[in-house]
């Protein structure tokens, strides 16, 4: 079900999406009062959302600054949350761009940061295999020992992924805080949700979506298709944090 519901958030939230749909209005509409107040607004959208320098002060804005934990004692856990992975028609699994979430949380185990992963993710859709368990298979890959790695396989959703590990942490008796390691994007959300559960987290933002880079002058003047389409991601979490906030679940 939370596949879904995320498949018809992305509906609405998509800028190029209110794009298409106001350009087939502007086809279809015969007045030409209409068609003059459509194409303004079809060109202020365009140029807002393609606007490279707007989109990257906006998620630097949203984005928690890098995190470089203590090297005084291990953490219990690390938790690592699903989405870096997608699956073929034949069931074979991929990295994907979300990639550094597994890369990290590796890292931080073997640089003796953290004592265990927990991997928290189900399946990425309707008869897909479950993300903890291919994380799982290449975590073993890497030599990390299996006795060091807890799967929770079962969560569809940030709040499923809080809910489902506070039961794991709790059936274990590990002792808090845990590390809270997913994209830089999706942790003010996550935190939140973590912490609403009863688990308390340090957050390790990665797989930064935008990095703080000198802007060119056309980042200023010239719109960009694909930054248009990479609003929807940074949307997501705004309203999916907007909405914790209203009804206490994400």
């Amino acid at each position: 079900m939370s596949y879904y519901i995320s498949k018809v958030v992305y509906l609405f939230i998509a800028p190029e999406n209110w794009i298409i749909a106001l350009l087939i209005w502007l086809l279809l509409s015969k007045s030409t009062i209409v068609k003059k107040r459509l194409t303004v607004i079809i060109i202020v959208l365009i140029m807002f959302f393609g606007n490279q320098f707007i989109y990257t002060r906006m998620v630097n804005a949203w984005q928690p600054k890098p995190v470089t934990l203590s090297n005084e004692r291990p953490y219990e856990a690390g938790i690592v949350l699903g989405g870096s992975s997608s699956f073929d028609r034949y069931g074979r699994g991929y990295f994907n761009m979300s990639a550094d979430r597994f890369i990290e949380a590796c890292l931080l185990y073997k640089t003796n940061k953290i004592k265990r992963i927990i991997i928290s993710g189900g399946s990425n859709g309707p008869n897909q295999p479950k993300d903890a368990d291919f994380q799982y298979k290449k975590m073993l890959e890497l030599g990390i020992p299996a006795q060091d790695i807890i799967v929770e396989d079962s969560s569809t959703s940030t709040f499923e992924n809080a809910a489902f590990t506070k039961a794991k942490i709790d059936s274990l008796h590990l002792q808090p805080p845990f590390v809270l390691i997913t994209s830089a994007m999706h942790i003010p959300r996550a935190q939140k949700v973590f912490e609403k559960a009863g688990v308390a987290v340090i957050p390790f933002p990665c797989n930064y979506y935008v990095l703080e880079n000198k802007p060119d002058v056309s980042d200023y003047i010239i719109p960009r298709t694909g930054t248009i389409f990479s609003w929807s991601m940074y949307l997501k979490e705004v309203v999916g944090l907007a909405a914790y906030k209203m009804f206490k679940r994400a």
